[in-house]
């Protein structure tokens, strides 16, 4: 396996079972850096103590063209932190969460503190064991259906963490969001700004690099990766994107879109929590996801969506979910690479 995935090798009988406090949060950091990010920036950064871990928005990671606010930033921060609770539940380790511990550090998202040793539950094992199976998937799905059940769950466990996750699969409502989509996509590529940042994380099949998106995650192969940054860069590809994003959610059996009461930093956490609890889940039934987040985005579209879906919060992200053949993993950076030292 190239050094860049190494960090999807994670054992769980790796874990310091006769180690300090202090190893054993540093060993749930692995699980966090497996959430996904928006154009896996994996924009966070760890600060361990001895019983506590901090998390921190990492800003220099930020996508300023495509995420102003950093919400899909913090968001990304939410569901590193949910690995983390998983993670901790399955090691037997009970984590106290306080966010936005210090007053005005708004980098400073949470704090986990060890408060004693738990028992495991089997409800903690499914998420925990789906953690390194859950892989972003943009390639398209097997026309199959999903479990009524199985989407009300995702709805429980949307609500759980106080936001809304809103399961769409009335073909005209479907074919609305479509059309948004395709709308973002053509807006998006005609925006030169929003061009380059996104060819900044893209990346060929063959780099060494641990964080961005290789070719091989749209289904490009080793030669044509190369050519992935430039066209991106300077091409106008709307319609070429739109057309392909319109075949992906024809071939969908359903999409979901979380929902927030507030858009505040506190929501979007929350928001990054159910959505990768949701990811977990889905994995463990087989179930993959992607993310078409483009009316979401585009401010103008913003408002379109939430009038096609009647829905009177602030629409978070928009993704795709169904059966999908196994892809590959993406970049992660190093552990030690994340965690914040001693000044």
């Amino acid at each position: 396996m190239k050094n860049n995935l190494i960090a999807w090798d994670i054992a769980e009988t790796d874990f310091p079972s006769q180690g300090s406090i202090k190893d054993k949060l540093k060993f749930l950091i692995g699980y966090a850096i497996l959430a996904p990010s928006g154009h896996n920036t994996q924009p966070w950064l760890f600060k361990l103590s001895e019983y506590s871990i901090r998390i921190f928005a990492d800003r220099t990671r930020a996508l300023p063209v495509i995420d102003p606010d950093d919400r899909e930033l913090i968001i990304s921060c939410g569901a590193a932190l949910c690995n983390i609770l998983v993670s901790s539940k399955y090691f037997g380790m009970n984590l106290d969460v306080k966010y936005f511990p210090v007053d005005g550090d708004m980098d400073l998202l949470a704090e986990l503190s060890y408060t004693g040793e738990t028992e495991r539950t089997e409800l903690d094992e499914k998420p925990f064991g789906a953690i390194v199976k859950r892989h972003t998937n943009r390639l398209p799905f097997a026309e199959q259906e999903i479990d009524g059940l199985i989407l009300q769950k995702f709805e429980t466990i949307a609500s759980e963490e106080k936001v809304t996750l809103k399961v769409v699969y009335n073909e005209e409502i479907k074919e609305e969001i479509i059309k948004l989509i395709e709308k973002g996509d053509r807006l998006q590529a005609q925006n030169k700004s929003f061009c380059r940042e996104l060819a900044q994380w893209v990346h060929p099949n063959r780099s060494n690099t641990s964080d961005g998106i290789p070719g091989y995650a749209f289904g490009m192969g080793d030669l044509i990766s190369y050519t992935g940054p430039f066209f991106i860069g300077n091409l106008d590809w709307g319609n070429i994107q739109a057309g392909r994003d319109r075949n992906l959610v024809v071939g969908s059996p359903v999409l979901g879109v979380f929902e927030s009461n507030d858009d505040k930093p506190e929501d979007w956490i929350a928001v990054g929590v159910a959505l990768e609890r949701l990811l977990l889940t889905a994995a463990s039934e087989g179930i993959a996801a992607s993310y078409l987040n483009q009316p979401v985005e585009v401010p103008e579209l913003k408002e379109q969506l939430k009038n096609i879906l009647k829905i009177n919060g602030y629409p978070q992200l928009i993704m795709r979910l169904g059966y999908g053949k196994e892809v590959k993993p993406t970049p992660r950076r190093n552990i030690e690479d994340v965690i914040l030292k001693d000044s």
